[in-house]
């Protein structure tokens, strides 16, 4: 049997060969795994899921950063899979791949309107000191957990690199103006002395939304999805925030309170994160899969532009 998503496509017999060469017995089922574009994912017999990359993969795997971040938090004792293996090696199939257990529960997004007002609010708080948690993890570099590239001797290096690269793609893919990449782009040599100001990085998860929790009866079960996680500012995984009252309608205020009852927030929080938004708004406009969500997303990212050029 063929498994196909968009320009993804694998058979059993692959997976069987897959399964054959690390030792796992034999396939009895095959399931497709949640929602994700850029890593089709499967079910392998209930106990497993293998995710493989389907973005265009050009040398060391992030799927080596991914399974680095889920030891950092095994070690800290935060509910996540536990990797099995990473073959970058594409001797098997034409992709990069990563199997790991699989993690009870359903995604909080997903299961938000079914749990009571108290259930939201202890989750929600939860999901704040689990962040924190995950801030107190200290890193030796900024940038990448793998490999040579992308790793930084200072924070505000790392965002200088990040708007290059994508603010020279956007650009000649027309997709925002040279003014507005301009005015981005004073915006962040303004603040240098705020992104050189974060001395020790710590984990970042990069991608922290509801759907990458996992819950069952209100309490969380599993983080997933850290393969784009680095070293770090925290307030960096606050650029989501207002996806997650999106998702999670009321559940923002919570998610700080939880956070705040572990670590302090800093008193340049505010500007950071709106930075952060700017530039994830960006990362949107880029990835949007049409004209109208680009367009909805370049209005957010003016908007963010806009409040930091007023507060400057």
């Amino acid at each position: 049997m063929a498994h196909q998503h968009a320009a993804f496509q694998m058979d059993d017999t692959a997976l069987s060969r897959i399964w054959a060469a690390q030792g796992l017995g034999s396939i009895h089922s095959t399931d497709w795994a949640g929602k994700g574009v850029n890593n089709p994912s499967f079910v392998i017999n209930g106990t497993h899921v293998i995710r493989f990359d389907g973005l265009v993969n050009q040398g060391l795997s992030r799927f080596h950063g991914e399974q680095i971040a889920y030891d950092y938090l095994r070690k800290a004792d935060i509910l996540c899979p536990q990797i099995i293996t990473v073959d970058d090696s594409k001797a098997l199939v034409p992709y990069d791949y990563m199997i790991m257990t699989k993690m009870e529960g359903v995604p909080l997004d997903e299961s938000w309107s079914q749990l009571t007002s108290i259930q939201q609010q202890d989750i929600a708080t939860e999901a704040g000191q689990i962040l924190a948690r995950i801030h107190m993890i200290r890193l030796p570099q900024f940038g990448r957990l793998y490999g040579t590239k992308g790793v930084f001797d200072n924070w505000y290096a790392y965002i200088r690199d990040t708007f290059q690269d994508m603010g020279q793609e956007s650009l000649a893919n027309e997709m925002i103006s040279a003014a507005l990449h301009d005015r981005m782009q004073s915006i962040l040599v303004a603040h240098r002395r705020t992104f050189e100001s974060i001395r020790a990085p710590s984990l970042v998860h990069w991608d922290y939304h509801f759907g990458n929790l996992l819950q069952v009866d209100g309490k969380i079960t599993a983080v997933l999805d850290l393969e784009w996680a680095l070293g770090g500012d925290p307030a960096h995984d606050f650029n989501r925030r207002s996806e997650w009252e999106d998702q999670c309608p009321g559940s923002l205020n919570w998610v700080y309170e939880g956070y705040t009852s572990l670590l302090p927030l800093q008193p340049s929080h505010e500007t950071r994160v709106a930075l952060y938004e700017m530039l994830w708004f960006l990362h949107c406009v880029m990835d949007a899969p049409h004209a109208a969500e680009a367009n909805m997303m370049l209005m957010k990212l003016v908007d963010r532009l806009d409040w930091l050029e007023e507060n400057r």
